[in-house]
């Protein structure tokens, strides 16, 4: 469990615990326990997928194991080095926090149709580990330049073209 949660727990618990005499006292417990609740389920939604700069260092992923990877993450404004599509009609693109970065992310998709190389891109997704890019991925079409690069494999829930 994280902080906020044991937070939340250990603070319920002891609310429950407590009991009030008073009405007015507890009318207005119930509501701050209903406005909490509230402001639960907004958090829940937008940290479903945080961006990935709060939660990773993204200029040297060469750190992290494949197995750290995997997790819900925002790729904000990454731009597009490379892509391609394959004969099932996917997209594959390869993906650069800053133009001149050379740490990668990878991701094939049908989410998108049209997409330019240097255009940034906003990826709501899985992160699915690391992986080394292949012949099959450079025989569909991505530049042969990244054969054999590692990269950062995400499955992509949302793409928006900025």
């Amino acid at each position: 469990m994280n902080r906020k949660r044991i937070a939340l727990v250990t603070s319920l618990t002891l609310l429950t615990g407590i009991s009030i005499n008073n009405t007015h006292l507890s009318q207005n417990r119930v509501m701050h326990t209903v406005k909490a609740s509230d402001s639960k389920k907004t958090n829940k939604v937008s940290s479903k997928y945080p961006d990935i700069t709060q939660e990773l260092d993204i200029t040297s992923m060469e750190q992290y194991t494949s197995n750290n990877l995997f997790m819900n993450v925002t790729l904000k404004r990454f731009y597009i080095k490379d892509l391609a599509t394959n004969k099932q009609g996917q997209i594959l693109i390869i993906l650069t926090p800053l133009k001149t970065s050379n740490q990668y992310f990878y991701l094939q998709t049908d989410l998108i149709s049209q997409a330019k190389i240097n255009q940034k891109i906003t990826v709501q997704g899985f992160l699915n580990g690391k992986i080394k890019l292949t012949n099959k991925q450079i025989n569909d079409g991505l530049n042969p330049k990244y054969l054999n690069k590692k990269v950062v494999s995400i499955m992509p829930d949302k793409i928006i073209l900025n």
